[in-house]
This record gives C-alpha cells, sequence and structure tokens, in this order.
C-alpha cells in the first residue's frame, strides 16, 4: 500500500451536498507514475519503547512524460533498464508500507508496472495536498505580510505601506535573521491538511477534492492520504456528475445520489 500519488492541478468547480451544502472543489488530473526502481531502508519504529527498526520500501516512480533521448544518460539508462521507452521529467520516491491485509509490496508493485488511482485512493479519504504557491514577484510588508500600515494623517506623506522600524539602535546593532521585510513573494512549497476526496472519475483519470490547493493551473502537486476517513454525502444529481455503471448486456448513465 502506498499513501502518496502524483497529479495537475486542472481546475475548480463546484458541488453539492444534500443538505444543501455547496463545497468548493478542485479538480486534478492523476499522472501517469511508472515504477522505475525499489530500495528498502531501514526506519525507526515510533511506537516502539525499544527503539526497534523496521523495514520500509521506497518505489522510485516517474511523472510528466518527455523524449528518452533528452534525458540525462544516467537516468536514461535506468529508464531503458525499467523497460520504457519514454522519458519522465521528475523521478520522486514514494513509501510503501507492507499491509498484512494485502499482498506485499514485491508483489503488488514491479518494475515496469504504473500505479494507478485505484491503488492509492478511495472516496472519502481525508488527504494533504503539497503544492508550489503562485508566484507574485517583489512585494511589500503589507501584501507579503499582511502588516497593517502606517498612520494615513497626522502630517504623515509618504509611510501608509511601509514597514517601519526594523531593529534597536547599538544593541542588538543589526537586523535579526528572518525579520520580516519586503521581499520576492510565492513560489514556496505549501501544504492544505484536512481536504476529502469527494469523487474519483477513474475513465477520465480525475479526482475531485474539497476546497481550494495551492498552485497555478496545469502545476503539479502531491496527494498524500493521512490514513482518515470522512463520510461525506455528495448529491451527484446536482453536482451535474455522471456515475456509469455496467449491467448485463448495455451500458447505462446513472446520475442518481450516490453516498461518497
Amino acid at each position: 500500500m502506498i499513501l502518496d500519488i502524483f497529479a495537475t492541478k486542472t481546475g475548480m468547480t463546484q458541488a453539492w451536498t444534500k443538505a444543501g451544502k455547496r463545497l468548493a472543489v478542485t479538480r486534478c488530473k492523476i499522472l501517469d507514475m511508472p515504477i522505475i526502481g525499489k530500495q528498502d531502508i531501514e526506519v525507526l519504529d515510533k511506537n516502539s519503547q525499544i527503539r526497534e527498526t523496521l523495514t520500509c520500501s521506497i518505489l522510485e516512480v516517474g511523472f510528466g512524460k518527455k523524449k528518452l533521448k533528452n534525458m540525462s544518460k544516467p537516468l536514461r539508462t535506468k529508464m531503458e533498464k525499467s523497460g520504457f521507452s519514454f522519458g519522465v521529467k521528475n523521478i520522486r520516491g514514494v513509501r510503501a508500507s507492507n499491509d498484512k491485509m494485502k499482498p506485499s509490496v514485491d508483489e503488488e508493485f514491479k518494475i515496469g508496472d504504473s500505479i494507478n488511482i485505484n491503488q492509492v485512493l478511495e472516496v472519502g479519504d481525508v488527504v494533504k495536498v503539497q503544492g508550489i504557491s503562485k508566484g507574485r514577484g517583489f512585494a511589500g510588508g503589507i501584501k507579503r505580510h499582511g502588516f497593517h500600515g502606517g498612520p494615513k494623517t497626522h502630517g504623515q506623506s509618504d509611510r501608509a505601506r511601509a514597514v517601519g522600524s526594523i531593529g534597536s539602535g547599538t544593541t542588538p546593532g543589526r537586523v535579526w535573521l528572518g525579520k520580516k521585510m519586503p521581499g520576492h513573494y510565492g513560489v514556496e512549497a505549501k501544504s492544505v491538511l484536512n481536504l476529502v476526496i469527494l469523487h474519483i472519475d477513474k475513465e477520465n483519470n480525475e479526482v475531485w477534492i474539497s476546497g481550494p490547493i495551492p498552485g497555478s493551473m496545469m502545476s503539479d502537486i502531491r496527494i498524500s492520504k493521512v490514513g482518515k476517513k470522512k463520510k461525506i454525502e455528495i448529491d451527484y444529481k446536482a453536482s451535474n456528475i455522471e456515475i456509469k455503471t455496467v449491467v448485463p448486456g448495455k451500458e447505462e448513465v446513472i446520475t442518481e445520489e450516490v453516498i461518497a
């Protein structure tokens, strides 16, 4: 069982619950994740009082296709040995845990295969989403840190949006490291916790996540399960979500209410 999957943020929409509550929804396209390699590492068991170690499997996965000839030679050779005829833009490590109720990591995930959405996410999973925030260029203290600004009356002329004092005099005689001042704003790794998987479109390889997530449109994000479930009753008909099911002899489209 793995806990992470990579996706591309494609846009935002809305969904409705059976109670009539409107939810902001972010639509994400799950990326192809070919398994390039495996590594076994020793990690400390946090639940053990005698500092025992556990063997953890790390899967090397790639996402974002590119031409194989445009990759560096070591990575190109690694992709060819794994049986792939295409390259990837990024390679990341994904932790895989051995679950007693499921097949072992060696049987479930093999080099040369690709990870699909069914192996990671389910409707109702609580997730953490990581992404790179939008870049906003060089910004002042009010926009970057939320400062309230200086007084607007009593003789001031050009200090309404100034930072103000940045330190004392002789002591300490310098500006402390990390002082909030104007500077480049955005393009930082941000995480949003306790979001919920509302809908999974297996045909289009797409997931709907409750709430906004960091990053601009078409940027890559990392979705991580936190091991919790949350039941949200989605009105699929009001949300214009079509659920396809295969019945004997024909394929029927059902748009009735489904508990997610």
